[in-house]
C-alpha cells in the first residue's frame, strides 16, 4: 500500500517554514503592487503640477483683467454657473 503524501506527520518547525513561505510570497506580491502605485501617484503628481501651475497663471490673468476693467471702468461680464 502506497502511502500519501499528507499522510506524512508534520513538525512545528516544518508547519512554520510552510508558513512562513506562503507570507514571504505575498509579500512579495503585495510589495511589487505597491511599487506600481507609487509609480502611478508620480505621474499623477506630476500632472497635478502642471494643472496647478495652469491655475496660477489664470489667476493671473484674471486679476489683470480686472485691474483693465476697473480702470477703463468697464461693467465685468456675468459667468452664467
Amino acid at each position: 500500500m502506497a502511502k500519501n503524501k499528507l499522510d506524512k506527520n508534520i513538525t512545528t518547525d516544518e508547519l512554520a517554514v510552510i508558513i512562513n513561505k506562503g507570507f514571504q510570497s505575498q509579500m512579495d506580491y503585495m510589495d511589487k503592487k505597491f511599487e506600481a502605485v507609487d509609480k502611478k501617484f508620480g505621474e499623477v503628481f506630476k500632472v497635478l503640477k502642471v494643472m496647478d501651475d495652469k491655475l496660477d497663471d489664470v489667476g493671473s490673468v484674471k486679476h489683470r483683467v480686472d485691474y483693465i476693467e476697473t480702470t477703463l471702468n468697464i461693467q465685468p461680464l456675468k459667468i452664467r454657473k
